[in-house]
């Protein structure tokens, strides 16, 4: 059977290889169909549909945009067949909001008396397009468990949190459908607690699909999601979320339970 992963994360945001080495990883792992789903950049896709070619995984060219709703300050949609370089300058904007935001976290954390940089959070991050509240944390000074330190500090109503700004995800599904692509909501009980919400956010926004097969997902959940799909003609897909071999939480392909309620589809080309 097909082992469809619709996400995956390279050094080119927050994945721990290079996206030559994450295919090399999907096809040990037996995936068929995977998407190099960087945060906010497509500039690892290239470098994965040629691996997918010497390893035999197709390659949904992807990206995955974050975005603001009224019911998540950090909600993600996934976005499949992009026209690369049509998607490119949006990723652009998105990063440069991404490196100010993180500027302004950085001097609200000084002014709590913290000794650092922008620059020491850029060196945690490997580079300023793919830096965020993990590597300020992190060059802070907060160790291990990063929970105590963002919930004091970085998450909505904290000392130095900075609310992002655009797009919000009415914009990001065109940002998305605008470069030939088709959308579709990411993990959205990762990012949403309450069923009536998610029902909300799916019926409102009509992506073309949700990512309903996740990891953390319960079965109630993903039957709900499920639900929604055939009621509303989108398309359910799946994903690990791989961000590398020794990631605390994503660190595998394969790990999302369908529970017997139904298989992952790839969405169709727009």
């Amino acid at each position: 059977m097909p082992l469809i992963e619709l996400q995956s994360h390279s050094t080119h945001s927050d994945g721990q290889l290079a996206p030559r080495d994450v295919v090399a990883e999907a096809a040990e792992a037996g995936v068929t169909t995977l998407a190099l789903s960087d945060h906010d950049s497509v500039a690892g896709v290239p470098e994965a549909q040629e691996a997918g070619r010497e390893h035999g995984v197709e390659i949904v060219p992807a990206v995955e945009m974050s975005c603001v709703h009224e019911y998540a300050e950090d909600l993600h949609i996934c976005g499949y067949w992009i026209d690369v370089e049509a998607m490119a300058p949006a990723c652009e904007r998105a990063q440069q909001e991404r490196r100010e935001r993180a500027g302004e976290i950085v001097e609200n954390l000084r002014r709590e008396g913290f000794d650092l940089t922008l620059e020491d959070a850029i060196r945690e991050a490997g580079g300023a397009d793919s830096i965020g509240r993990p590597h300020i944390a992190k060059a802070a000074g907060a160790t291990g468990d990063l929970g105590p330190f963002f919930e004091e500090y970085l998450v909505p109503g904290a000392k130095a949190f900075v609310p992002r700004r655009w797009p919000n995800a009415a914009e990001a599904i065109e940002l998305i459908r605008s470069a030939a692509g088709a959308a579709v909501i990411a993990h959205p009980y990762w990012d949403i607690d309450q069923s009536g919400e998610v029902d909300d956010l799916i019926r409102s926004l009509r992506p073309d699909g949700v990512e309903t097969f996740y990891p953390p997902h319960t079965e109630e959940q993903t039957r709900h999601l499920l639900e929604l799909c055939e009621e509303l003609g989108m398309v359910p897909t799946a994903s690990s979320d791989f961000h590398g071999p020794t990631h605390k939480t994503f660190a595998k392909f394969g790990a999302y339970d369908t529970y017997g309620l139904g298989q992952p589809q790839v969405p169709p080309k727009p």
